[in-house]
């Protein structure tokens, strides 16, 4: 039994085809993967799909929702947290949470990558607009007020700063071997899990694209806002 089918055993009917739709659409694509496979490594029928779902489009949109709660709440928890509320410490969570999610889900990764770069659907370009937009809400929260088109400029580059590892994973595995070994190996002896035990679990850092995602923000931040 894969990885995929180990976590997939603890999840409801719904959750185990939106969790195949994120892996298959993100290794092979939305235009090439059929809801036949979906149904398949899901281990479902075609009328459980369409029960919970409708049609392919509709269940790609339900992955794009869960993928951006899982960031959403992310932001959330960072807004909260228990070391108090200034903006360096908004920030510094935030970065620590999307590095441990990056670091922990490579099937994340590998959607965010598929969607936003190698097919640059419209579904892409909506998805990375609401990740922009979310990066703004932490920014705005972290730091004084600053008019555009600076806050525009410092949330592109976080944003940058916090997907780039994942978005560019290929390319950087050639010039960083086992990018993110340390963290997968963690998450190929765990079952799958809710996001919100990925939100709130401090710590737990990818070898780039988390804790070192943090550092990086907390080290540029002074230079973004000038």
């Amino acid at each position: 039994m894969d990885a995929i089918d180990i976590r997939l055993a603890d999840l409801t009917g719904r959750a185990r085809i939106r969790h195949a739709a994120l892996h298959l659409f993100g290794a092979e694509g939305y235009a090439q993967t059929s809801l036949r496979s979906i149904a398949h490594t899901a281990g479902v029928s075609l009328a459980l799909i369409a029960h919970h779902f409708g049609s392919k489009h509709q269940l790609r949109d339900a992955v794009d929702a869960w993928v951006l709660a899982t960031f959403e709440r992310a932001a959330r928890e960072a807004a909260v947290g228990p070391e108090g509320g200034s903006g360096e410490a908004v920030w510094r969570r935030f970065a620590d949470a999307v590095g441990d999610i990056l670091g922990a889900r490579p099937e994340v990764r590998a959607y965010l990558r598929r969607m936003i770069v190698v097919d640059g659907t419209p579904n892409g370009v909506a998805l990375l607009g609401s990740l922009l937009a979310l990066v703004r809400g932490v920014v705005v929260r972290s730091q004084d007020a600053c008019g555009e088109p600076e806050l525009t400029r410092q949330s592109l580059q976080w944003l940058l700063l916090l997907l780039g590892p994942a978005l560019l994973e290929p390319a950087l595995h050639r010039c960083i071997p086992g990018l993110y070994a340390g963290s997968e190996a963690r998450e190929r002896s765990a079952v799958d899990a809710p996001a919100e035990r990925y939100a709130d679990a401090p710590g737990r850092v990818a070898s780039i694209g988390g804790g070192r995602v943090a550092r990086a923000v907390s080290l540029h931040a002074e230079r973004f806002r000038h």
